[in-house]
């Protein structure tokens, strides 16, 4: 008789020492009280659907001191844990704003020295127009003496031949003469 027996010894906790014993252990004084009324709020609905549930599926469905001191430390691991993800997402959005702010700094660096190169370029370019107009104006006086230059060589070229015509008319007229001269 004794051998397959299980004796319930289970009883509800009142909501007074519920409230109590969350306080005790969680470690946010700020958020404490209306944590803990949440907690005990919680195991006192889990009770009530324990009941429903048993009516319903013929189970028990026991919550223990023990199941409430594992809500209590399952909601403190939980709060630390996104407490320090929130605090590395905090860390990794201040290092992206301050390589932001970084980025930004040396653009506008950057925007300056584009500025004065630009003013420089402008310049160079102004003076490269001025040396290609000037080249351009030396290039056609250039033109134009080689133009004369040519106009020469045609006349030098002309008196040339002539000069050689008579140079060779005289030969020529010298080579007639000389037999009568010996």
């Amino acid at each position: 008789l004794v051998n397959c027996t299980s004796i319930d010894w289970f009883h509800e906790w009142p909501e007074e020492a519920l409230v109590s014993v969350s306080h005790r252990f969680l470690s946010e004084p700020e958020l404490c009280q209306s944590i803990s009324r949440l907690m005990a709020y919680v195991h006192g609905s889990v009770n009530q659907m324990s009941k429903v549930y048993l009516a319903n599926e013929r189970r028990y469905n026991y919550t223990t001191p023990k199941s409430f001191l594992e809500l209590i430390a399952l909601y403190s691991n939980l709060l630390t844990k996104k407490h320090t993800d929130l605090l590395n997402k905090m860390e990794r959005l201040e290092g992206g704003l301050e390589k932001l702010k970084n980025t930004a700094a040396q653009v506008d660096d950057l925007k300056e020295k584009l500025a004065a190169q630009e003013v420089e370029l402008k310049q160079k370019n102004e003076d490269a127009d001025a040396l290609i107009k000037k080249v351009a104006v030396e290039q056609e006086k250039v033109g134009k003496e080689k133009e004369i230059a040519d106009e020469e060589e045609k006349k030098v070229a002309k008196i040339n031949d002539e000069v050689t015509k008579k140079q060779q008319d005289c030969e020529r007229d010298l080579a007639k003469a000389e037999p009568a001269l010996k």
